[in-house]
């Protein structure tokens, strides 16, 4: 009666197993933990026509990805080749039965950079139907901790964190990377731009920031056409992502 009842038991365990897709020897979650070599997208500005979530394209996968300038998106796989591509699909003008796809950018992420962050700056005049450049961080070189400062005006930027000082010319990209870390810190920072016509540093914001050994941070300094002044804005890019 007892081994029978046992029986049972194990039974209804292997069933109750089968259907829950629960599996012997793996990890919960474990499969659904992103491998191999990943991209991370954020965009500068997000063009208002554009569609979005954008459509990533490795090889001939197509991955919808939420574009946003305030975080990074979800992490992509790419291949070995290293091209990844944001595309818009387009009926093919030689069979409007078939889709083809337009390449709105296009990334190289070199050999060796397995998790790599793509920039998106929309470009001032399109190169064909692409709408973008693509910068590429390797974030093997941007840690938890680290600050990212990308300089997109016209104009000289310099960056106080205490009593460091990084000066950023345009279109140039710097990563602050802090003695060390072990805990959340509040750092004073100041952003400057230099003037051309008064011939001075003025200054543009300053405020007190926590630097946090669990995220990264990224600061991208703009040309306002409308108010001809630099403008900034912040994204944070937690490590638990990777």
């Amino acid at each position: 009666m007892k081994k029978s009842l046992h029986k049972l038991l194990l039974k209804s365990l292997l069933l109750f197993l089968v259907a829950s897709g629960t599996s012997f020897g793996q990890e919960e979650g474990a499969s659904d933990k992103p491998a191999g070599r990943l991209a991370w997208f954020v965009a500068t500005q997000i063009p208002d026509k554009l569609e979005n979530p954008v459509k990533v394209m490795s090889g001939s996968k197509i991955t919808d990805t939420l574009l946003s300038k305030r975080a990074v998106s979800a992490p992509v796989k790419f291949g070995q080749d290293g091209i990844i591509k944001v595309v818009k699909a387009a009926p093919d003008p030689e069979d409007s039965e078939k889709t083809i796809y337009l390449t709105l950018a296009q990334a190289r992420i070199p050999d060796g950079m397995t998790k790599a962050l793509v920039i998106l700056t929309p470009r001032a005049k399109k190169k064909g139907e692409e709408i973008f450049h693509c910068l590429v961080q390797d974030l093997a070189k941007f840690n938890g901790g680290d600050s990212l400062y990308l300089n997109l005006s016209q104009l000289d930027v310099a960056v106080q964190l205490g009593d460091k000082k990084l000066a950023l010319k345009p279109g140039t990209r710097k990563v602050f990377v802090p003695p060390s870390l072990a805990k959340s810190t509040s750092v004073p920072v100041s952003y400057h731009y230099y003037h051309p016509v008064q011939e001075k540093w003025k200054l543009l914001s300053a405020s007190t920031i926590v630097m946090r050994p669990t995220r990264r941070e990224i600061c991208i300094f703009s040309w306002d056409p409308r108010y001809e002044r630099v403008d900034y804005h912040g994204v944070t890019f937690p490590i638990q992502v990777q």
